[in-house]
């Protein structure tokens, strides 16, 4: 299963060699996507993976501490946050909460994306 998030964030390429080396700004989308081998056999999650709204509880705090409406450079402290980078930040930081977790793939704009899982 999978939950698309939205934040918008500033950042910077150091070290790049084009105009991304300057500060500018993305409106990413986020996909949490979550894989388990079975769903949940009764109770109020039956049949479910996950539910929607415990994961939004789980990647919210996530996304208004270090990611929404910040410049990633500071927040993540880096000097080059990549796609790449922030994609494989935030699965590091879900996965101890999330065992389940497959896969995030950030997308920085509509045509340009990076996936991370393991």
């Amino acid at each position: 299963m999978e939950k698309i998030f939205c934040f918008e964030a500033a950042h910077f390429l150091n070290h790049h060699d084009g105009k991304c080396k300057s500060m500018h700004g993305h409106s990413y989308s986020l996909h949490v996507i979550i894989r388990k081998e079975s769903l949940q056999k009764e109770g109020p999650k039956k049949n479910m993976v996950i539910d929607f709204q415990d994961l939004a509880d789980l990647v919210q705090p996530m996304l208004k501490k270090y990611l929404d409406h910040q410049c990633l450079n500071e927040t993540l402290q880096s000097d080059s946050t990549t796609v790449e980078f922030v994609c494989k930040w935030i699965y590091d930081y879900l996965k101890p909460m999330l065992p389940e977790l497959h896969a995030i793939t950030l997308y920085e704009t509509a045509s340009s994306k990076a996936t991370y899982w393991i």
